[in-house]
């Protein structure tokens, strides 16, 4: 003996608020990744923004981008302050070095730039 199929009926009311979750669910996944990817995706480069952003707010409205030796002294006393990160220990890791004071610049400058409007 079969066992018996019940006549489910289509529920438009059920269905429509699933779909609602899910795409709340789907658009909340895409704006934290957006959001994450937007101020870096190194550690480096999101410490360089938030510090970027704190200068850009501090500075007065006629201040300009900073040069590439302001940012180079910002990332000097970051260094200073916080340490090199671990994997630069190691005295062999030049192009490891240069790719950390690159982070540091591009999150540094986006950061300022994102606080500071020039006129």
């Amino acid at each position: 003996m079969l066992p018996r199929v019940t006549n489910a009926q289509f529920k438009p009311a059920r269905f429509t608020v699933l779909i609602g979750l899910a795409a709340i669910v789907a658009c909340g996944v895409a704006v934290l990744y957006t959001h994450h990817t937007a101020h870096g995706t190194t550690a480096e480069e999101r410490a360089a923004y938030e510090s970027g952003e704190k200068a850009g707010e501090k500075a007065s409205p006629g201040a300009t981008l900073p040069t590439e030796a302001e940012v180079n002294m910002v990332a000097q006393k970051y260094f200073k302050q916080e340490g090199p990160p671990e994997q630069l220990q190691n005295p062999t890791r030049a192009a490891d070095l240069q790719a950390f004071k690159q982070a540091f610049k591009e999150g540094y400058t986006a950061g300022f730039k994102k606080t500071h409007r020039q006129q």
